[in-house]
């Protein structure tokens, strides 16, 4: 960013015109009152030049149409006439167009033609001109008559044919001709952009919901603040630019080519300009003087940095005081600045972190789509330098931003269906399988939705493949427990504290190593709700002990109440990304502050790094279906040949479902009785077994007649032996089975 002292600038032309009342603390009030006069006036003068030209180009057209004839006109028209020929008509155009030009230029809008295109339609004129006369014999008789390209034309023919023969010269000023259309009109520009237009990718439209041509946004350079000139130096937030360079990648690993490209486009200035006038508008309706005093685009949206200003009140002895303008004054109008914008919504950072200035965050009228090989080819990405680095996505600046999944350690994110959640799940899947090998990084994915992560089947990284039914994904958190646990025992008997150093001592020995695991869960919600005395105990164990065996979460849910984001879950996850949530109560829930809600969807996310202690706004990476399968099919062609590992989890399922002994049942009817309660939960806390073990049992005592059926509205079995009953219903089992026996036989 720019310096606080950079960015007081005085204002000039028509920004100052329509806020007089903002002064700068610099000047003396009626220095400031005659500047104001003087850019006022020069936007009348400008007004007053427009319409006069425009108005003597009207008048002359219909003289040489012979539609008006006056004492004034005619000697106008004749002269024209005399000198342009029939280049009196492109004249009175470029007399018309002045006009315009200078109206354009008394409103807040940026030039409609450059100096360069001027001076190109001007030759053009007089190029044509000449044309005129060679072509139709290069009289002077007709010149004198007012046809052809009048004196004019004749005389630069004339000049040209002295020069060269005179087929030579026509084909001379025949080429000048072009070359002041391709000037003038950017041609070049103009086709590029219909080529861009027609020639989009199979791949670009696989993108659901998003114009991909006109939504790219490239990583800009510092930019000029909108409206404000200054004497000297512009100021501006300073916005570095991402190198193109292409990662150096491992032999063993995908080529980035698989990928996608970035396409980039420029941000709409004319728009911009207009946007920060209205800030400023609006902040002075409500008697509050501020000044945007730069911009940052980024994917998303686009940040205005505002400057609070000064107030004068008369103090207690008659003098006038100054007062700078209260933070919570701006930050409370965040709803009228988007009534005023137009606006879908707003988010107002108050102030910016590190910064002397107000982020006003207004939405871009087309998101841009953030590509995951972008950010692989720049240098943040090969800063990090780390195995578990992961693309999180571009901030307001358009900058990558990078994480390192080994130091968040663990990742929480929450969302709403269609804010952008299991994308990012997705993107964040595929970094890793870009950057790791299957023997360096394993991958555990659990999706209830059954459709989301089902795509990633056949990756070498999976260990088994994506989860979807509710027993075997609790399957999976024990085992993730138990592995941990198994860890553990390995780093006490090497005498190493993490993972990396046990690794390192193992490579010395030329002995295996031990791989990180990632356990992914897209939605924490349905195992919350399934099975909470289970779901609750493993996720938070594994968050408080596995980073220093290799082992990290991602844990996803769309309702981040605080029935599921319990507060032992969230004091474990310090690292957490948020996505469009339903209210400021979740936002606060999952980030400890507002402002989620005010996300605009589509991968626009808030995300809270302990690191940096702040929560930062960026644009999600994307990656299609087609990306997807690409990864999935390298590395299902690099590992050609090689079974398939069975689930290290399998057997503790299995074992889990087997029919529960007699010595356990006994154990669930003692507990049932005691408790005059029948639930799987129950059992699971009481007997300490997982939940499918704990539902065969709850199924084996409604058989036995111990309890009753499922009722529903979730109300509680109905249990019929009470603990003061003596009966035995494992002896009342084995009795009546026998006496079935005896009449058999």
């Amino acid at each position: 960013m720019s310096s606080s002292t950079d960015n007081r600038r005085r204002r000039t032309g028509a920004n100052t015109e329509s806020q007089p009342e903002i002064r700068q603390s610099s000047l003396p009030r009626w220095l400031e009152s005659l500047a104001g006069f003087s850019l006022r006036f020069d936007r009348f003068l400008r007004d007053i030049i427009g319409l006069a030209l425009i108005t003597g180009a009207v008048l002359l057209l219909f003289g040489l149409l012979n539609v008006s004839q006056g004492s004034i006109i005619t000697p106008w028209v004749n002269f024209i006439r005399h000198w342009l020929g029939w280049g009196a008509y492109g004249f009175i155009t470029l007399l018309a167009l002045g006009g315009v030009m200078a109206l354009w230029r008394g409103s807040r809008r940026k030039t409609m033609l450059t100096l360069s295109q001027v001076l190109a339609l001007e030759g053009i004129l007089f190029t044509l001109t000449a044309l005129l006369s060679l072509f139709n014999g290069h009289l002077l008789d007709r010149a004198e008559s007012g046809l052809d390209g009048g004196y004019i034309g004749w005389g630069l023919a004339e000049i040209f044919n002295r020069i060269l023969p005179a087929p030579f010269s026509t084909i001379l000023l025949l080429i000048l001709l072009t070359v002041l259309v391709i000037i003038g009109f950017r041609l070049p520009a103009l086709i590029a952009r219909m080529l861009d237009k027609f020639l989009l990718t199979e791949q670009d439209l696989q993108a659901e919901g998003i114009d991909l041509q006109d939504g790219m946004i490239e990583p800009l350079e510092a930019l000029t603040p909108p409206n404000v000139e200054t004497a000297g130096t512009k100021a501006s937030l300073i916005i570095s630019k991402t190198t193109g360079v292409a990662a150096a990648q491992d032999g063993r690993l995908p080529p980035l080519n698989i990928l996608m490209q970035e396409k980039s486009s420029k941000p709409d200035e004319e728009n911009i300009h207009h946007i920060a006038s209205g800030i400023e508008r609006t902040l002075l309706e409500f008697g509050i003087p501020a000044r945007v005093v730069g911009y940052r685009t980024g994917p998303t949206i686009t940040q205005y940095a505002v400057e609070p200003g000064y107030t004068e009140k008369p103090g207690p002895d008659g003098e006038i005081v100054r007062q700078k303008v209260r933070v919570s004054q701006i930050a409370n109008l965040q709803r009228d600045l988007a009534l005023s914008l137009s606006a879908e919504r707003i988010r107002i950072e108050a102030p910016v972190p590190g910064q002397s200035f107000i982020g006003v965050e207004v939405p871009n009228e087309r998101i841009s789509i953030v590509r995951l090989r972008s950010i692989l080819e720049s240098d943040a990405f090969q800063q990090v330098g780390s195995p578990l680095s992961v693309a999180m996505g571009k901030n307001v600046s358009g900058q990558p931003i990078v994480s390192d999944l080994g130091r968040m350690p663990h990742l929480l994110i929450a969302g709403t269906t269609g804010s952008g959640k299991s994308v990012f799940i997705q993107s964040l899947a595929v970094c890793l399988a870009m950057n790791n090998t299957p023997s360096d990084l394993r991958m555990a994915m659990l999706d209830p939705k059954m459709v989301e992560l089902a795509r990633f089947n056949g990756l070498p990284h999976l260990l088994g493949k994506v989860e979807t039914q509710v027993e075997r994904m609790l399957g999976v958190l024990q085992w993730a427990v138990e592995e941990m646990g198994r860890r553990y025992r390995l780093l006490e008997a090497l005498h190493s504290r993490d993972l990396e150093s046990y690794n390192r001592k193992m490579q010395r020995k030329n002995l295996e190593t031990l791989p990180r695991i990632v356990l992914i869960i897209d939605e924490l919600a349905d195992l919350m709700m399934s099975a909470p005395d289970q779901t609750e105990p493993a996720v938070v164990r594994l968050a408080q002990m596995a980073r220093a065996t290799g082992i990290h979460l991602v844990v996803a849910t769309q309702r981040p109440s605080t029935d599921v984001v319990t507060g032992l879950i969230k004091a474990n996850f310090p690292t957490r990304v948020s996505f469009t949530v339903a209210s400021s109560v979740d936002s606060r829930v999952i980030l400890d502050a507002n402002g989620a809600e005010t996300l605009m969807g589509r991968g626009d996310m808030l995300f809270l790094n302990p690191e940096l202690g702040t929560l930062l706004r960026c644009q999600g990476v994307m990656v299609t279906d087609h990306e997807i399968e690409r990864v999935v099919n390298f590395w299902k062609e690099m590992q050609k040949g090689e079974e398939p590992e069975p689930s290290p989890w399998e057997e503790l399922i299995q074992a889990q479902g087997e029919a529960p002994d007699d010595e356990l049942l006994q154990k669930a009817v003692d507990v049932v009785r005691k408790s005059q309660r029948a639930s799987a939960s129950l059992l699971q806390r009481r007997l300490r077994v997982g939940y499918p073990r704990a539902a065969s049992l709850i199924d084996k005592l409604e058989e036995m007649g111990v309890i009753g059926p499922a009722v529903a509205g979730g109300k509680e079995r109905e249990v019929f032996y009470s603990a003061d009953d003596e009966t035995d219903p494992l002896a009342d089992m084995d009795s009546g089975d026998d006496g079935e026996e005896g009449e058999q036989d």
